[in-house]
């Protein structure tokens, strides 16, 4: 029995068409893909950087560099070190009203330096008060 004419398939060149088509489809997806990975480990990368420094800063801003002008602390797998250096010299508190305060603070620019088992990872400044009590009582 003979097959009709009606009834055909795919030749061989449709076949080729159809294949170039959607590897060219794929390649394009795969791109995209791709572009997006790297984006991702970018923005992880970067917050990674935000979450090292913020750690570091919060160590920092919890010292008195007026009492310890250098310094170390670990912080997990982080080690924290500073150096402060005086930008304003100490001078006697006084509140908004006029009233002599407690303490005498000064002005200090703090090099702060971010290593992780040996490797430097970060290094940054940022401007702290540093105090010393100068006067015994309470605070008005």
């Amino acid at each position: 029995m003979v097959a009709p004419q009606s009834v055909r398939g795919f030749t061989l060149l449709e076949a080729i068409v159809a294949l170039v088509i959607f590897t060219m489809g794929a390649l394009a997806l795969y791109g995209w893909l791709s572009t997006n990975v790297i984006a991702l480990g970018r923005i992880r990368a970067q917050q990674e950087q935000e979450r090292v420094q913020a750690s570091a800063l919060d160590l920092v801003r919890r010292g008195n560099p007026m009492l310890e002008p250098e310094g170390q602390r670990l912080a997990g797998d982080l080690r924290v070190t500073w150096r402060a250096k005086l930008v304003e010299p100490a001078k006697p508190a006084v509140s908004q009203s006029g009233v002599p305060g407690l303490f005498a603070v000064g002005l200090y620019a703090l090099d702060v330096r971010i290593e992780r088992d040996g490797a430097e990872l970060q290094q940054f400044e940022v401007r702290q008060v540093g105090w010393k009590q100068i006067r015994a009582g309470e605070a008005p």
